[in-house]
């Protein structure tokens, strides 16, 4: 679970800003919440949904990129080769000084009800800080710490926490530009290895991304075609019927390698690297008729014969149904994208409605669509919007501290009126002319 993000100096993201799912004190749409009792007793309440409003290019995408960020370079960082240079860094660049400033991320969450703080800073050579800190008892304790002395250091020495159990055999050089964490994806470690898991697990997807889009589509077909995953499958065959797609079910099987066909002059590695990746094909169970009485069934191969809003609706309702069986956060950029807003808004409502998402699993996103901002769907304090302002740096703020708003408020018609900002100024049409 997501507490808190902070992020500072990053792509169009200057100074630190921060995003949060702690819930106000409003006690209106209270399924829209959940309360967690944490490891020292304490209780905290959080939202189960967020979504981001902006303009084009006010910073709606960096926002979800820097997860993206954060999580590939725990993931990643651990295979950079010496002086390879930190991709991820992409500071604010319409200011001099925030190009050679770090780029800092800053997550709270919890794991297995203890809450945690992970905050790293690089720059596009180095790692220059990195700590992990818990809070068993309320106070927080380090679980290590990592900071550069020099800039022409190649390896840094990690102090390990006093409460970080066990220490014995544990390695505590890592390469300057790799992460600590990301070391214990491979090196198996009691605390350690389920941070690294966590982070690993973040569900994070820009829909109007093809390759994103193909490769969680490739991820929902393992799904389907898992004999331990029937209840995913039952419900993602429920979820596309009740769309009115005319589909009955769905399912996948794995091919035979002579099921495929390729020219002579293909290579073998070629040959095993696209079977690898096209080895699961997903088929949709048709009615068919007769003198309009259902006769029988016909299954139809879903990625040739279904249209791009179904091929959608699967992708995303597959990923959301699987955070929200196994728990976790999913967060996607784009949601509507080719999708139909009254479904976007029923894969909101899987996640607000406490029988449908009993293990608290959250979702944020991104979208452009208005018709979401419903007062019937969102609390004040689930909406966020961007803006950027005439430095072009973006403003990151909630529904919640806008003057006047109520929780009986109209939110559409505020946003299309401008009341919250975040909306495009676009000057006049002769503007575009003139010389």
């Amino acid at each position: 679970m997501i507490i808190e993000f902070s992020i500072e100096n990053f792509r169009s993201i200057k100074r630190k800003t921060t995003f949060t799912l702690i819930a106000d004190s409003s006690k209106n749409k209270s399924d829209n919440t959940f309360t967690v009792q944490l490891s020292d007793k304490r209780e905290l309440r959080l939202l189960k949904t967020a979504v981001v409003y902006g303009a084009n290019a006010s910073g709606k995408s960096n926002f979800i990129k820097a997860y993206a960020a954060l999580k590939g370079l725990v993931v990643d960082s651990v295979d950079f080769k010496i002086n390879q240079e930190i991709a991820a860094y992409e500071p604010f660049e319409l200011d001099v000084d925030s190009l050679r400033q770090a780029t800092v991320f800053e997550l709270y969450f919890i794991l297995n009800k203890t809450k945690y703080k992970y905050e790293i800073a690089f720059n596009a050579r180095m790692i220059l800080s990195e700590s992990l800190d818990y809070y068993p008892a309320g106070q927080p304790a380090n679980l290590f710490k990592r900071t550069h002395t020099t800039d022409d250091e190649d390896i840094i020495e990690v102090s390990l926490g006093r409460k970080l159990s066990p220490k014995r055999n544990i390695r505590t050089h890592i390469l300057h530009n790799q992460l600590y964490l990301s070391r214990f994806g491979s090196e198996a470690h009691p605390q350690l290895t389920q941070v690294y898991k966590y982070f690993s697990e973040l569900q994070i997807w820009n829909v109007s991304d093809e390759f994103d889009l193909a490769q969680l589509n490739r991820e929902v077909s393992a799904y389907l075609a898992d004999p331990d995953r029937a209840q995913l499958r039952a419900s993602l065959s429920k979820l596309i019927r009740v769309a009115d797609t005319k589909i009955e079910s769905i399912y996948a099987k794995e091919l035979r390698e002579d099921e495929f066909s390729f020219p002579t002059e293909i290579s073998e590695t070629v040959k095993s690297r696209f079977i690898e990746k096209n080895k699961l094909k997903v088929f949709a169970t048709h009615r068919r008729y007769d003198k309009g009485k259902a006769v029988d069934t016909v299954d139809f191969d879903f990625n040739e014969k279904e249209s791009a809003g179904t091929k959608a609706l699967l992708a995303l309702g597959g990923a959301a149904l699987n955070v929200i069986e196994k728990g976790g956060v999913v967060i996607f950029d784009e949601l509507d994208n080719s999708l139909h807003p009254k479904l976007c808004k029923f894969l909101i409502r899987l996640f607000n409605n406490p029988v449908s998402n009993p293990r608290h699993a959250q979702l944020i996103f991104a979208t452009h669509e208005v018709t979401l901002l419903d007062k019937e769907v969102f609390r004040k304090d689930q909406i966020w919007f961007t803006e950027k302002d005439k430095r072009g740096e973006t403003e990151l703020y909630r529904a919640n501290t806008v003057e006047g708003l109520r929780d009986d408020t109209n939110f559409e018609l505020w946003y299309r009126t401008g009341k919250f900002g975040a909306n495009p100024k676009i000057k006049a049409l002769e503007f575009i002319f003139n010389e």
